[in-house]
């Protein structure tokens, strides 16, 4: 019985230790178990005065390996698709009220990476704010960019 639990004891903090975040690199089982596991996501920050209904963020893939077209991740309030892994250059483009707000470009080494895509967006008055990053393996960290007309 001692050996059972023993064996048990040791799979689970094995199990913990393969799913650490630091652990997300490179093109190998580990990480395409992390990837199952955690997947890719999105993460919208607003303020109330932002109308989440008329915020869009479409993705965009420029690589000759796959074939990519533009697709729409976030629409009229909701997610209505997953970002896709896919190995090389893409970005996603964020609009707001029908005008372009910023880009978050991304080059990914690996097709089963998983990453937090980030996205802040705050308006006072007329001047809308937008941040956008992404966290995991292939980062990007964009500089704040500030919009002075509505």
């Amino acid at each position: 019985m001692t050996s059972l639990r023993n064996i048990i004891t040791a799979s689970v903090v094995a199990g913990i230790f393969a799913l650490h975040p630091s652990l997300n690199k490179g093109d190998n089982p580990i990480t395409d178990l992390q990837h199952y596991v955690y997947g890719n996501s999105l993460n919208i920050s607003t303020n109330n005065t932002i109308n989440r209904n008329l915020l869009e963020i479409k993705w965009l893939c420029e690589t000759n390996d796959t074939p990519c077209s533009d697709l729409i991740i976030y629409s009229k309030g909701f997610q209505i698709n997953e970002i896709p892994s896919v190995k090389g250059n893409q970005k996603l483009i964020v609009s707001y009220k029908n005008k372009i707000i910023g880009e978050i470009p991304q080059s990914k080494t690996s097709k089963n990476q998983s990453h937090d895509y980030n996205i802040n967006f705050s308006a006072d008055k007329n001047t809308l704010f937008f941040k956008g990053e992404i966290i995991g393996p292939s980062p990007h960290q964009g500089a704040p960019v500030t919009i002075a007309s509505l």
